[in-house]
């Protein structure tokens, strides 16, 4: 009965942090979001039952609806969503440079991080700049942003979902400033994606003198509590909007330590309020 329950409250969050199931929910908010003046990130998460192939046609009609739009528009993918299948990789790699779109990879476990590196580099090699992204709550992430200073992609940094394999406690906020200070003079992009405005404010406060492209970024269906902050340092402000298979952005695990993450799954549990994409459509 508590499983039943549990399972139930858990999909009830999970459904309000995905624009809807499909690519045109994704592009109403994206046009809202431009029509505010921001910038935007798409990324269509799969479901228990897509296939490689599935995610592959998904990621292919996001790559076409970015084209065209310049640093408006970028899409996001999961390597585990292709099952880490290196020609299906190749051809989305292939997509984006014909079409001029940028291409990002989004951070999953720890475990994964090798493979995720390796397909950078694959990406590289061939020519195409893919983004990456970086999760300050893992020990090796300090030495992983020296790898991927030097081959000039474009970085998201996160604090991230998942704990370091180690077990041991990591100061995920002085690892966010030390990789962003790593990444500050050398990589095309920065995106300073977090809700903590505080830990925001110190990396540009630090870094956005030495790196023009630095840029904050924030999960469209969380608090955007960036807007200001962007606005004060004269920088661009990114929406990541996700569609597809409902999931939710942080670990629930971390409730009874993170003040923030425990009001986020009390208010995503009750409070319904109509977002502004939807009182507002264009």
């Amino acid at each position: 009965m508590l499983t039943k329950m549990r399972n139930r409250v858990t999909s009830a969050i999970a459904s309000r942090h995905v624009a809807g199931h499909k690519l045109s929910d994704a592009l109403l908010i994206c046009r809202w979001a431009e029509s505010e003046g921001f910038r935007t990130v798409i990324s269509p998460w799969a479901g228990a039952l897509d296939t490689p192939r599935d995610m592959f046609s998904r990621y292919a009609a996001a790559i076409e609806a970015v084209t065209e739009k310049n640093d408006a528009r970028y899409v996001s993918m999961k390597l585990d969503s292709i099952n880490y299948d290196g020609g299906l990789f190749d051809d989305l790699v292939h997509l984006a440079r014909a079409s001029h779109a940028q291409l990002h990879i989004d951070s999953l476990g720890p475990e994964t991080a090798d493979a995720a590196l390796s397909f950078v580099e694959r990406a590289v090699t061939s020519g195409y700049y893919i983004g990456y992204t970086m999760a300050s709550r893992w020990r090796r992430s300090l030495t992983d942003a020296e790898r991927v200073a030097d081959l000039g992609v474009p970085v998201r940094i996160v604090k991230g979902q998942w704990p370091d394999p180690s077990g041991r406690a990591i100061n995920c906020r002085k690892n966010f400033t030390e990789i962003a200070a790593t990444l500050s003079k050398r990589c095309r992009r920065i995106g300073v994606a977090t809700h903590d405005v505080v830990l925001a404010r110190e990396v540009l406060t630090r870094f956005v003198v030495q790196n023009a492209n630095i840029e904050l970024e924030q999960f469209f269906s969380l608090p955007l509590n960036g807007v200001a902050l962007a606005k004060e340092f004269d920088r661009p402000y990114r929406l990541y909007i996700s569609y597809g298979q409902p999931g939710i952005p942080y670990n629930i695990r971390f409730t009874l330590t993170r003040p923030r993450i425990a009001a986020w799954v009390l208010a995503d549990f009750a409070i319904h309020a109509r977002k502004p994409w939807a009182q507002n459509p264009t």
